[in-house]
């Protein structure tokens, strides 16, 4: 694998969490009592971090911006990266912090559980992004947006305007909490600045308030962002390039652990679109790639190398519709 001084062809900007992750247990405890699991590991996670550690799964050259402690879990995390390869000098170690972490659990045939600390993350700014990180003519993507709450986001907006600037392609998504209070305009004001936007489908509802997937692609196109891919879980997908409305299935794979699997998607759009790939085999792509992630404990572990994707791809199929975008 590359080291991290060599150049990079993806640049991830946001949170950075260690996973605590406990294969799934029979049923949860009871108050006071203990379960035994078969295996309990740290993983790196997050959703700026998750598509940077997949993508080099699959193969790409990338660096991450974020922060995490000067803790033993921050040395932890910052050696797993540096054993696979993630350039990692513009992660910020910050003295007087924790390294944000998230336990993670589920009984078998339940969705999962979080417990959440949101450590140093809680005042990411996500200012100051070395300007010799933007790549040039490669990815900038943005992710766990709004779940920072502390993002500076005129900082941002400059960010992303030097990346558009260098030809790269901006790729942004956005984490909003279930509690909601955040001020989702705010991420209306960046769309201008993007490329290609993945928000889910809670998310594209919160931010439009329009009650079809149709009109939220829509609005949100006519927000700024050239390409609206709508994440459904297990539902696949509905996305809006301005020329074809593209809706997907999902791949049927053995369930382990869904966790991270729209971060996996993500990064397996990032992938299609460095190739220059259309829309529909991006997705296909990224599809896949979601899919595969969870096929192993751990949000990235069940990503392959690039080539076991395009297997995969050959030998499975996946219900897909193409339609033309109407013309307003």
């Amino acid at each position: 694998m590359p080291t991290s001084q060599d150049e990079h062809e993806v640049l991830c900007i946001g949170d950075m969490v260690a996973d605590i992750f406990a294969s799934p247990t029979p049923r949860l405890p009871e108050p006071g009592e203990m379960l035994l699991a078969d295996r309990i590991a740290v993983f790196s996670g997050g959703n700026a971090l998750n598509t940077a550690v997949a993508l080099r799964r699959l193969g790409e050259r990338v660096a991450i911006v974020g922060s995490v402690g000067a803790d033993p879990i921050g040395d932890l995390l910052l050696a797993q990266l540096e054993e696979i390869g993630l350039d990692v000098r513009g992660v910020r170690r910050e003295p007087d912090g924790t390294t944000p972490a998230t336990l993670i659990f589920r009984a078998e045939g339940e969705d999962r559980r979080f417990i959440h600390s949101l450590g140093v993350a809680a005042g990411f700014t996500g200012e100051a992004v070395p300007p010799e990180l933007i790549p040039r003519g490669g990815i900038v993507f943005v992710g766990g947006y709004l779940k920072l709450a502390a993002w500076n986001d005129a900082a941002l907006a400059d960010t992303l305007q030097q990346a558009q600037e260098r030809n790269c392609t901006v790729v942004f998504n956005v984490s909003i909490a279930r509690e909601g209070g955040v001020d989702t305009s705010r991420c209306l004001r960046l769309l201008p600045h993007v490329d290609v936007f993945v928000p889910n489908e809670d998310e594209a509802r919160i931010l439009t308030g329009q009650p079809t997937l149709a009109a939220q692609a829509c609005a949100l196109r006519e927000a700024g962002a050239d390409v609206v891919v709508i994440t459904r879980g297990p539902e696949g997908l509905y996305a809006d390039d301005g020329e074809r409305i593209v809706e997907m299935g999902v791949f049927s794979v053995p369930l382990v652990d869904p966790a991270g699997c729209g971060d996996c998607f993500t990064a397996g759009l990032i992938a299609g679109l460095l190739r220059h790939w259309d829309t529909v085999r991006t997705l296909e792509f990224a599809s896949a790639v979601g899919a595969l992630g969870a096929t192993a404990l751990g949000c990235t572990s069940g990503v392959p190398p690039f080539a076991e994707v395009e297997r995969f791809l050959r030998e499975n199929d996946l219900a897909v519709s193409v339609r033309q975008a109407e013309v307003s």
